[in-house]
């Protein structure tokens, strides 16, 4: 069980990407309650990006909603890096819940999603299964970032354990005004119940 007097998160760095002060603040105190001795801040996509060509955090923990480069330009940008920060965990935590923008950051390679307005707990289980249960990274020449075969049967039809395959056209065509609660999120983006703490 993780408690507040924790040294949890001790080893672990991460960066923090929002354009709001107070929200780098709420994450930074959770992580810092969690005994994480090293937060950075960035305040958009690009100013992330260019931090992590100089020094690559452990986890990244980025809104979606930035400018001028957006956390999910940013995640594309560091999964198209040759450096070995392409292969850092980022948790995009945002208020963008309809279907396709999920699936756009799942087929970015997004490792785990987060749902405005979030609490503590449902943070730290998101870090909880980055840093216990990391998924190995696939790469084909359609994507690169974790592996999503165990959520394939929800939002694939005919994918091959190589990764190939088309997205199904009832979960990614058409702009739908769905929005998907946390628990449908984790099963589109990790393919599986998160663990409870």
């Amino acid at each position: 069980m993780i408690t507040a007097t924790s040294d949890y998160l001790k080893p672990i760095s991460f960066l923090v990407v929002d354009e709001r002060d107070y929200m780098r603040r709420v994450i930074k105190g959770i992580l810092e309650t969690l005994g994480c001795k090293r937060v950075d801040e960035a305040k958009d996509g690009s100013k992330a990006l260019s931090l992590m060509k100089n020094w690559a955090p452990d986890i990244v923990i980025a809104e979606w909603l930035l400018e001028p480069m957006s956390g999910l330009e940013m995640l594309k940008s560091v999964r198209a890096e040759k450096s070995n920060i392409r292969f850092t965990p980022i948790i995009m935590i945002t208020s963008e819940t309809r279907r396709e923008k999920v699936i756009l950051a799942r087929n970015a390679g997004v490792t785990e999603y987060v749902v405005k307005p979030f609490n503590a707990k449902r943070l730290i289980m998101r870090i909880k299964e980055v840093i216990e249960r990391p998924r190995p990274f696939v790469d084909t020449s359609a994507y690169f970032g974790p592996d999503r075969r165990k959520r394939t049967e929800a939002v694939m039809k005919g994918k091959d354990k190589r990764g190939k395959g088309s997205p199904s056209p009832a979960h990614d065509q058409g702009d739908s005004k769905e929005a998907l609660t946390q628990e449908q999120i984790d099963k589109l983006v990790a393919g599986s119940e998160i663990n409870k703490i």
